[in-house]
């Protein structure tokens, strides 16, 4: 069952600790530190919640490209739950981005890469990659 951590105009984060998985979304155009003063102790708590190997689904279907010094902390903190363990990543992203991401998906298989990270156009298939 979802456990929301936070929930707040910029972003949503939850851990459903029965599957191992975490959920954000994050939304809108983040300018400041201001703007999320407490993302990096959420983006910890939910480490915490969790085992290594845990998955993950992030939407950014309403994020729009940061600020270079949030883009920084937004990096640190994707470092941190690589430290902590994270497994594949499942990111929704737009649907008028899919075709690109479809032939870069393509490119990746015909190279034999691990896919530890994909793009869906939907949660529901974002998901069912995960549970794969």
């Amino acid at each position: 069952m979802k456990r929301e951590i936070a929930k707040n105009e910029y972003y949503e984060a939850y851990v459903d600790q029965e599957i191992n998985r975490m959920y954000w979304v994050m939304k809108g155009k983040w300018e400041k530190m201001t703007d999320i003063p407490d993302y990096v102790r959420h983006n910890r708590e939910v480490a915490d919640l969790l085992k290594p190997g845990f998955t993950a689904v992030i939407d950014i279907r309403t994020f729009e490209i940061p600020a270079p010094n949030v883009l920084q902390v937004i990096t640190e903190s994707v470092q941190m739950m690589e430290k902590a363990g994270m497994g594949r990543q499942a990111q929704v992203i737009n649907k008028k981005d899919m075709e690109i991401i479809r032939k870069s998906r393509d490119v990746m298989k015909e190279a034999d890469m691990d896919l530890k990270m994909m793009q869906f156009g939907s949660s529901e298939e974002a998901i069912e990659w995960l549970n794969r």
